[in-house]
């Protein structure tokens, strides 16, 4: 070998080992930071959320919190553009998905069926992923191809149907009350959607639902207050019916036992409730946007569903005469004594 190529030989070989031994710490400095359990921080990202009903901030406040949780912090490194809740028509909220569009998020949050719809429709070509929270039934709702494969650029959580069981927990509460009244909108989509839902199911328990059309919050207020004393009443909260804290006055004024599905936030005010938290669904689906963040494509994240929980209200049930079964309390996630 001659000199030239022994020095050649040489200064590759000492290249290669420095270059080695700096991957080799650099390998060595990711692992000690993963075991002190320190992470990367997330690019900084720009987050449109859209929403038109009240109660549904909450959503907003849970995903804040989780994604806070996860590394991303608003001011620093995430960014929310939120307008508030706006108006229930269609084409407010279109409007507002442009304008989001346009300012050119990296992701939308869709609270809501309508938000999401809207939402699929304007960024439809794009590459910006969508997570709706909640939306009751994406696959009939035309926003994804399958619960377990969405397909497209959008995913979420579903809050699946509850009242069946709803229902269902309301005339074990009052079994002596063989009509179960409902109130609800006709050009409402949930209240409609409700309607239908609970018609279904109502024979199979053993109960009449009596359907009364209202057409508002206070025009409800007012069917309440006509229906005899001790009545039973099931409500769905719809967007239509808000506010609802009229219509569970007038009830408790009558003394009517009231039973609602994901209506958590009035929990003090109704006698039954199963459902999920507005909150808990906002932290479900930021886990969910934050690994779309870090790669994951909506297409191939399943849609998931929340845990529901029964709540039943003693105080209430005192106050208007209702003597709850102690299997029930006992089955109970949560009691308000």
């Amino acid at each position: 070998m001659s000199i030239t190529c022994h020095l050649r030989w040489r200064t590759t070989f000492t290249f290669g080992l420095a270059r080695a031994t700096a991957l080799s710490c650099v390998f060595a400095v990711g692992l000690l930071m993963s075991a002190c359990g320190e992470k990367a921080a997330p690019r900084r990202v720009t987050i449109g959320v859209v929403n038109y009903v009240p109660v549904m901030n909450a959503v907003f406040d849970g995903f804040k919190e989780r994604m806070k949780a996860l590394g991303y912090v608003e001011g620093q490194n995430v960014t929310y553009l939120y307008s508030g809740v706006l108006d229930p028509k269609t084409d407010a909220i279109e409007q507002e998905v442009q304008a989001q569009k346009e300012r050119k998020v990296d992701m939308m949050l869709a609270i809501g069926t309508r938000p999401a719809q809207a939402a699929k429709k304007t960024f439809a070509g794009t590459d910006v992923p969508i997570v709706f929270a909640p939306v009751i039934n994406p696959v009939e709702e035309g926003l994804v191809a399958s619960i377990a494969r969405p397909g497209g650029q959008i995913t979420g959580v579903q809050n699946g149907d509850t009242l069946p069981k709803s229902l269902e927990w309301l005339h074990a509460i009052v079994p002596q009350a063989k009509k179960i009244n409902f109130i609800y909108h006709p050009r409402d989509g949930v209240s409609l959607t409700s309607l239908k839902s609970l018609q279904a199911v109502a024979p199979a328990i053993g109960v009449e639902l009596v359907a009364i059309e209202a057409a508002g919050s206070a025009d409800a207020a007012a069917l309440i207050e006509a229906l005899p004393r001790g009545s039973a009443l099931f409500l769905a909260p719809a967007p239509s019916l808000f506010p609802m804290e009229p219509l569970l006055a007038a009830a408790s004024n009558r003394g009517i036992a009231v039973g609602m599905n994901n209506a958590v936030y009035l929990m003090n005010k109704t006698l039954m409730n199963y459902g999920a938290e507005y909150s808990e669904i906002g932290r479900q689906a930021a886990r969910m946007a934050d690994q779309i963040l870090k790669g994951s494509k909506p297409a191939d994240l399943p849609v998931e569903t929340p845990e529901y929980a029964l709540t039943v209200n003693l105080q209430l049930a005192k106050q208007i005469g209702v003597e709850v079964p102690d299997a029930i309390v006992n089955q109970a996630h949560k009691v308000v004594r």
